[in-house]
């Protein structure tokens, strides 16, 4: 079993890449994006637990908590979502993995200000530090990229309004306007990653109901993030993920096929919901 790979996973696996074109016009459609309107506040929390199935090994091998915190960027308020996923301690003794991944946008609109990525992986680290100028002339991203074994390398990126880091993503599409979406919509995005972006896409594949071991049974929208063919997931497939059918829109499961055996992540506990958990279903 791979430990190392599975707590990037745990953040990543809402999104996997895949070559596509976008334009701004192609961008997510969402809803009001006024702090009031929005999908979260401050305070929320998530805490998943991350699965590994192959062979006979089938156990949680790692948590990953999410939350959602207020910030000052530069003077302006802010929201500041991060998660942290880190091996359990049992499996620290096998490889210790800790990846912590941080976005901060204004409130009302969601625009990006900074990023972040911090990793530990056994003796190697890894940090991504992203700075945002959208208002600028020429809007940009200047990135500065470090690891314990190349040492630290600057870039300057392009941005526009179809570029996201992973955490700003995941908040844009919480807020996604699902009325009159069909099965199968696409939606192409950039991501920023390491020193470059990359065009991606993901599939709106309608809605389903999902158990969720010790929540229940839960109303949900269904997606299908497409992957390229790489060390760790299996192209053939899509990296799958459900989100809540409600106001709250919290990711409550993902299904991540991988060349060898499978990463499931699962919420386990919730706290500081800005709205009703209404996707319960009453049994």
């Amino acid at each position: 079993m791979n430990v190392k790979k599975l707590c990037g996973l745990a953040a990543s696996a809402i999104m996997a890449t895949v070559t596509i074109h976008a334009s701004a016009q192609e961008r997510i459609p969402t809803g009001s994006l006024k702090e009031e309107d929005l999908a979260f506040k401050s305070g929320e929390t998530l805490e998943f637990a991350v699965h590994y199935k192959w062979g006979i090994v089938n156990a949680d091998v790692a948590k990953a908590t999410f939350k959602i915190e207020d910030a000052y960027v530069r003077g302006e308020e802010a929201f500041h979502a991060s998660i942290t996923c880190k091996t359990q301690k049992f499996y620290e003794r096998i490889f210790l993995v800790k990846e912590d991944l941080d976005s901060w946008c204004t409130k009302d609109g969601l625009v990006p200000l900074k990023a972040g990525r911090s990793a530990l992986e056994g003796k190697y680290t890894a940090t991504n530090d992203y700075t945002y100028f959208t208002g600028a002339e020429n809007p940009h991203i200047e990135a500065f990229v470090t690891t314990s074994r190349k040492g630290g390398k600057y870039a300057t990126l392009p941005y526009d309004e179809t570029t996201y880091d992973i955490m700003l993503m995941l908040c844009t599409l919480r807020n996604l306007d699902t009325e009159g979406l069909k099965d199968g919509t696409v939606f192409p995005i950039t991501m920023a990653i390491d020193t470059k972006t990359q065009r991606l896409r993901f599939t709106y594949h309608g809605r389903e109901t999902k158990k969720i071991p010790g929540i229940g049974m839960v109303k949900c929208l269904k997606f299908g993030f497409q992957v390229n063919d790489g060390e760790v997931f299996d192209a053939d497939q899509d990296l799958i993920g459900w989100f809540t059918d409600d106001s709250n829109r919290i990711p409550v499961w993902f299904l991540a096929p991988l060349k060898v055996g499978e990463v499931q992540g699962r919420l386990k506990k919730y706290e500081g919901l800005k709205w009703e958990f209404a996707s319960i279903v009453e049994d």
